[in-house]
C-alpha cells in the first residue's frame, strides 16, 4: 500500500492557508465546499492532467447539483467545455482522440491551424455540448482579450511590432498590458464572471450563449502569430480576440472574496503560477500569496515529470521539435505514465490522506 511519502512522489498538492484551514478541521474535502475550478493556459501540456481530470470527474463532479464556476483560457477552456458537458468523461475521451488526430504539417498558415482547431473544438462539442454546457450546474467563463489600437490586426507587421511593445511594456509593470489588450470574459449568464477581483485592466463582460461559445473558445485559444484572431463574435463588441493567456496565462487573481468557506480547485501543469504569458521567461512574476489563500492547486510532482519521455510534458515546441510519428509516441507514453496520477488521487480520497498531503502554496 503506498505510504504518503511515495505519493508525493506522483502528486503535489498545495494550499492556501484557508483552504488548510478547512481540511485539517474536517479531516477532508467535502466536494460540497468546491465552488470554482481554475484552467489555464499551456497547450499540449493539458496531456499531463488527462487522467486526473477524469478522476477529478469521477469523484467530485459527475452527479453533482451544486453551482459550480469553471474559469479558464486557452486549452483549458476545452478541457473546461468537456466538464460542462451533459457526459463530461465521454467529451474527454473525444477531446483526446481528436487531439492525438491532429497532423501538423511544416508551414501551415495561421489560417490551416485555426481551421483543424476548429475541427478538433467541433468534435469534442458534438452536435449538442454548446446547449449542455450552459444548462447544467456548470457555469463556464472563458477568458479571451482583444487587441487594442495596432494589436486590432492579424498583419504580421503590425502584429509583431505590438507584441514586442507590450512584451517590453510589461517587464516594467504588467498593468501595461491594459494599454494593447482588454480582458473580454464570455460568462455564463448565471453566474456573470463575478468571482473574482478584475481590477486593474479594462475588461468586458459578455454573456456566453449557445451561438458564441464555440467562437468565444476558440477567441480563447488563438494564440498570436500561430492561429487567426476572431472576429464578429455574437455578442461582443466588434474587434479581434485573442487567447486569454496573454493577461490570464495561469490566473493571480482573488477568488471567491464573499465566500470564505469556498474552495478553487486548481488542476494544474506546475506547482506555481505564472500571472501572464509574457511572464513565462519572467523566474520573479509568479502568483500573488494572497491570491492563493482559498486555491487547492494539484499538479505533478517534479520526480514524475523529470521520469517522462524527454524529463518534461508536452508543450507547444513538439509540432516543430519533433517528427509527428515521434510526438504521437511520446504523447502517448506520456499518457499511460500520468495514469499513476489518476490512481494516486484516487487512493488519497478513499484512504482520506489529503490532509497529510498538503504542502503551502
Amino acid at each position: 500500500m503506498s505510504t504518503v511519502t511515495e505519493l508525493s512522489e506522483i502528486l503535489t498538492f498545495r494550499a492556501g492557508p484557508r483552504v488548510r484551514e478547512i481540511v485539517q478541521r474536517e479531516g477532508r474535502l467535502d466536494p460540497a465546499r468546491i465552488r470554482m475550478m481554475v484552467g489555464a493556459s499551456g497547450g499540449p501540456k493539458w496531456l499531463v492532467l488527462a487522467h486526473l481530470d477524469r478522476a477529478i470527474m469521477r469523484r467530485w463532479i459527475v452527479g453533482r447539483s451544486e453551482p459550480l464556476d469553471l474559469l479558464a483560457s486557452s486549452i483549458g477552456t476545452w478541457r473546461f467545455a468537456c466538464y460542462a458537458q451533459a457526459d463530461p468523461l465521454k467529451a474527454f475521451d473525444r477531446l483526446e482522440e481528436a487531439y492525438l488526430a491532429y497532423r501538423y504539417k511544416p508551414g501551415d498558415s495561421a489560417a490551416d491551424i485555426s481551421r483543424d482547431s476548429f475541427a478538433i473544438l467541433d468534435h469534442f462539442l458534438g452536435d449538442s455540448g454548446a446547449a449542455e454546457a450552459l444548462q447544467g450546474p456548470m457555469r463556464l467563463s472563458v477568458m479571451a482579450v482583444r487587441g487594442r489600437h495596432i494589436l486590432n490586426s492579424d498583419h504580421k507587421v503590425p502584429l509583431g511590432a505590438g507584441l514586442m511593445a507590450a512584451a517590453m511594456g510589461n517587464l516594467v509593470s504588467r498593468k501595461s498590458l491594459g494599454l494593447f489588450f482588454e480582458r473580454a470574459l464570455f460568462a455564463d449568464p448565471r453566474s456573470g464572471g463575478h468571482f473574482a477581483d478584475w481590477s486593474g485592466m479594462p475588461i468586458n463582460h459578455i454573456p456566453l450563449t449557445a451561438d458564441n461559445l464555440r467562437q468565444a473558445i476558440m477567441a480563447s485559444c488563438s494564440i498570436p502569430l500561430v492561429l487567426d484572431a476572431v472576429g464578429d463574435i455574437a455578442g461582443a463588441p466588434a474587434g479581434l480576440y485573442r487567447d486569454g493567456g496573454i493577461i490570464d496565462y495561469h490566473f493571480d487573481q482573488a477568488f471567491l472574496q464573499n465566500d470564505p468557506e469556498g474552495v478553487v480547485l486548481y488542476p494544474h501543469f506546475y506547482d506555481h503560477v505564472v500571472p501572464g504569458w509574457f511572464d513565462k521567461p519572467l523566474f520573479w512574476r509568479r502568483g500573488r500569496p494572497g491570491n492563493m489563500d482559498n486555491v487547492l492547486l494539484i499538479a505533478p510532482s517534479a520526480k514524475l515529470v523529470a521520469s517522462l519521455p524527454y524529463g518534461k510534458i508536452p508543450d507547444r515546441k513538439d509540432f516543430t521539435r519533433l517528427k509527428t510519428d515521434e510526438r504521437l509516441a511520446y504523447w502517448r507514453q506520456v499518457l499511460i505514465e500520468t495514469r499513476r496520477m489518476a490512481d494516486a488521487f484516487e487512493c488519497i480520497i478513499e484512504r482520506g490522506l489529503l490532509p497529510e498531503m498538503l504542502q503551502p502554496l
